[in-house]
């Protein structure tokens, strides 16, 4: 991509989160011996555009990562969470964090200043931390967690087994959830049981609370309980809100088409 759409892209989210046309979908996490009982939903962020169109946080999260502006999307997506939180006593969510976030004090002390002010809802709110870049010192970033959970918010680590998220990180931080990524359940076709059960027991052995992600079929859901996770994310049991919630007045939503958009 070049430098010019790269800019675009980031500006046309700066002007989303101005705008008040930033969202979230929710997608629930289910436990997996009785999916009629959620953990809690997590919130996926959404861009609308000014003609209704939907992106996904997919589409851009990157580009915010790389322009330093991650933070203050998931800033922005907590927002709107403690908003619905505020106003629906009986939900529970999960919101991702970047781990720019965590990667030096300055960064951390603006969100920790939102969670603080916030404290009272926070056994209602489960932090994930993504991690699409590498977390420099462990033992600093274990100590600023630990210091969310010290208010009563739960840290859970994203997308576990693939990126940056590697064994040492799961060990060295204080977490309450592990989440495996989808692709220990999509891409390893006769070898999904074997793999599942390695990551699973590795992930029991930081948190009592295990999920697997990406689980659209019987078959993955039944490869889930198996390996012993105690929950699941994905299309089979919960399919994202269509359109997201937290939104001001837009007009009504069409299909995004990414490429056309990111090319």
């Amino acid at each position: 991509m070049s430098l010019e759409k790269f800019s675009s892209v980031v500006r046309r989210v700066t002007q989303a989160m101005q705008h008040g046309r930033i969202g979230f979908a929710l997608q629930q996490i289910n436990a997996v011996d009785d999916p009629s009982e959620v953990l809690y939903s997590e919130c996926l962020g959404r861009l609308v555009e000014p003609d209704g169109t939907i992106r996904t946080s997919g589409e851009f999260i990157a580009f915010l990562e790389a322009s330093g502006r991650a933070p203050a999307f998931d800033r922005h997506v907590l927002d709107l969470a403690f908003d619905r939180l505020a106003r629906h006593p009986s939900d529970a969510l999960g919101c991702n964090i970047s781990a720019e976030n965590i990667a030096d004090k300055r960064s951390w002390a603006v969100l920790y200043d939102l969670l603080y002010r916030h404290r009272a809802i926070a056994p209602r709110l489960v932090l994930e931390v993504t991690e699409s870049m590498p977390i420099a010192t462990l033992s600093a970033a274990g100590d600023l967690l630990q210091s969310a959970r010290e208010l009563g918010y739960k840290v859970a680590i994203d997308d576990f087994g693939t990126g940056y998220s590697t064994p040492e990180t799961l060990l060295a931080l204080p977490v309450d959830i592990v989440k495996i990524d989808a692709f220990f359940v999509q891409h390893l076709g006769d070898k999904t049981e074997r793999f599942l059960q390695h990551m699973v027991g590795l992930a029991s052995c930081a948190a009592s609370t295990v999920i697997v992600e990406g689980i659209e079929t019987y078959a993955q859901l039944e490869a889930a309980k198996t390996a012993g996770a105690t929950h699941v994310q994905g299309f089979l049991l919960s399919e994202p809100t269509l359109p997201p919630v937290q939104l001001g007045h837009v007009p009504p939503a069409r299909h995004t088409v990414a490429s056309r958009w990111m090319m």
